[in-house]
């Protein structure tokens, strides 16, 4: 098992001190009889700008054979890897038939800030004849830019779904009539190549198919073969992939945590707890859902980690995604009141926040919104975390966040932060909460908080921290001057007839 850490190696970002590090095993292996073979490993990484890879020598390392897996000129996954990633490297044309093969995984970060590189179950072993493997397959509907949606609801849902499968031949010979069969029960799906998939390559398999589907999960099996890998055969055990789906009334989610083949299911997650010094509070995860025709959101629920803590604090965004990229929080078509944990939240894994404009729920056109998430744990006392369904690796941008003060960060997997569609039960009730209004925000200092009627009311103001700066008692509209306070994130309750409304606002 190998792990770099690129910060704990030391140095800064630009300091001029490139950080190079490698990892060699220390007995050559004797390849004599073997002039067919491939080099594996399982990895893990996420890239900024550092260049990683392994090289295998043949005379005790005066010289290498390199084989490169990332560099700094671009690297097309986007920062994330699959978890694991498998890398399969055809080292026969400098391994093949010797007898002493040294194997180098080296690392460099080219004096940019870097992240890290885990690897394991490294191994040689021989090349087959005939060989192709289904390393990855995929439905999505035509709409979604690549996305896979793990619950589409019938109001979204696309009439044409792409079904394929990347295919590799890691065999020495060519592989003729390469085909993918997918197989839902329901509907079936298959794809050929026209041409020959030669040898240490890898091609898409891949078809456009009109589906007419009712509500229900999909199970689906994608099997791959050709005239010399058939099914059946002795090299038969990785042409065969799962992938599921659900078809919905009224739930929308990126995440198909729930409905994942069985053991195929990897989480992840982000939260206050992923950047303790500077982003305990006001983290922002966010997942996008591209809506083709109006409908009506009554609420949204998140999945959370089991070591959120009750009290840890929640503000629910449903905003368009160019507005999200900018970090114009402020232009957002929904903002929720602030959202505190329960302990019966935390008992059940998951909060639900209610999405109401007046109306009992949020209509949204055609486009492109993200429901997002602002984080706050009072400095890590009340930390509170999202789960990420890491099991289907999702395209740039379909799952974000927004650190704090900074810029948008792609995510890579989904974000299990859901819609629920239909109007709510509570249609034609307004909600106390809308007889306030709390303007302008962002402000330069100035913020005033006006209301439909004039009764009595209890103001408090806290710090970002939950300390409580300010508190007043008014009956009427009131003004608030934040520049004795300075700048940065403060929350006011506003609290009357034993109800209180929460509102955040940013002090530039």
């Amino acid at each position: 098992f190998l792990f770099i850490n690129s910060d704990a190696c030391g140095g800064g970002d630009g300091d001029g001190t490139p950080i190079f590090v490698t990892a060699r095993i220390a007995t050559p292996i004797d390849l004599t009889n073997e002039p067919l073979v491939v080099l594996s490993f399982s990895h893990n990484y996420r890239w900024w700008q550092d260049t990683r890879g392994v090289r295998v020598s043949v005379d005790g390392g005066s010289s290498w054979y390199q084989y490169e897996v990332t560099n700094n000129s671009g690297y097309q996954n986007d920062q994330n890897s699959g978890n694991p990633e498998i890398t399969s490297i055809d080292i026969s044309s400098v391994a093949g038939g010797q007898s002493s093969v040294l194997v180098e995984f080296y690392y460099e970060d080219n004096d940019y800030w870097a992240w890290y590189w885990a690897v394991d179950d490294v191994q040689i072993s021989r090349k087959d004849q005939d060989n192709v493997q289904n390393v990855a397959s995929w439905i999505y509907g035509s709409s979604t830019y690549f996305a896979e949606y793990g619950r589409t609801p019938i109001s979204q849902m696309d009439q044409d779904w792409y079904i394929g499968s990347q295919v590799t031949n890691d065999g020495s010979s060519a592989q003729a009539n390469v085909t993918m069969n997918a197989d839902f029960g329901a509907f079936t799906a298959t794809a050929s190549l026209t041409d020959s998939l030669e040898a240490d390559s890898t091609r898409v398999v891949e078809t456009m198919e009109t589906l007419a589907l009712s509500a229900g999960v999909y199970q689906g099996s994608y099997t791959v073969f050709s005239d010399s890998d058939q099914v059946g055969g002795p090299n038969f055990g990785d042409n065969v992939l799962e992938r599921n789906f659900e078809i919905t009334n009224d739930v929308y989610s990126l995440d198909g945590i729930g409905n994942h083949p069985s053991g195929a299911l990897a989480l992840e997650s982000y939260g206050s707890y992923s950047w303790p010094s500077d982003a305990s509070d006001g983290l922002v995860c966010a997942t996008m859902y591209p809506f083709q025709n109006s409908d009506t959101i009554n609420s949204v629920t998140a999945e959370i980690t089991s070591n959120t803590v009750e009290f840890a604090e929640a503000i629910l965004y449903i905003i368009d995604s160019t507005e999200f990229m900018n970090g114009m929080f402020g232009n957002a078509i929904y903002t929720s009141n602030l959202h505190t944990v329960t302990a019966t939240d935390v008992a059940n894994g998951r909060i639900t926040i209610p999405v109401d404009d007046g109306s009992g729920s949020l209509v949204v056109a055609p486009g492109n919104y993200y429901a997002a998430l602002e984080l706050y744990s009072g400095g890590n006392t009340y930390d509170i975390g999202i789960l990420s369904d890491a099991t289907v690796g999702q395209p740039a941008w379909s799952s974000a966040i927004w650190y704090p003060a900074a810029q948008a960060y792609s995510n890579g997997v989904a974000f299990a932060i859901r819609l629920n569609l239909g109007a709510s039960s509570s249609v034609g009730i307004k909600e106390t909460s809308n007889n306030v209004s709390v303007y302008p925000n962002p402000s330069n200092g100035i913020v005033n908080i006006t209301f439909e009627n004039n009764e009595s009311r209890v103001i408090t103001v806290r710090d970002i921290s939950g300390k409580v700066i300010k508190v007043e008692n008014i009956n009427s509209n009131t003004e608030i001057d934040f520049n004795q306070f300075g700048k940065g994130l403060y929350l006011i309750d506003i609290t009357s007839n034993g109800e209180t409304i929460r509102r955040k606002v940013t002090i530039q």
